[in-house]
């Protein structure tokens, strides 16, 4: 019997975690594959923030330039279909570090592809940057459908 209720203690703090599933937020899962999609870039960030927390580096805030650059990344990226024209726009407005990618409907899937890859992780975990802008654009005769901007800057 005294085994059994030392068994049971050992497992009771599990209980509550075995049950608990928190959905994402919709600002995170929310499909950005048609026309005027809101990214909720505060979730977002938060989302980034929180990966980066988890690896003891400090936060980044959301910057309208680096937003507006990232926007203006993006709106190109869907227009021709590769990156190559929208990093020269992050080069040409700004002195920071981008990430880019297609092809996935939401945030989520997004920031899961870049924590996923050893040389966008390194982008996320840099540890100067205090500044962030993020852009999504969707064009419905891309082959991706969906193209994302992160921008990072000190």
């Amino acid at each position: 019997m005294l085994r059994l209720l030392f068994v049971f203690a050992l497992l009771l703090p599990l209980a509550g975690c075995l049950g608990t599933t928190s959905p994402l937020p919709v600002g995170l899962s929310a499909s950005m594959a048609r026309p005027n999609a809101q990214l909720d870039k505060q979730e977002a960030i938060g989302l980034i923030n929180q990966y980066r927390a988890a690896n003891n580096l400090s936060t980044l805030v959301l910057s309208a330039d680096l937003n507006d650059v990232a926007t203006a990344a993006a709106a190109r990226y869907a227009a021709e279909g590769n990156n190559n024209g929208a990093a020269a726009v992050v080069a040409e407005r700004s002195n920071a570090a981008a990430l880019f990618s297609a092809g996935y409907a939401n945030f989520a899937e997004t920031f899961s592809g870049w924590r996923g890859s050893s040389r966008d992780a390194k982008t996320l975990l840099l540890p100067k940057p205090t500044k962030a802008g993020i852009a999504v654009q969707y064009n419905a005769n891309s082959s991706f459908g969906t193209h994302w901007v992160l921008i990072v800057s000190e």
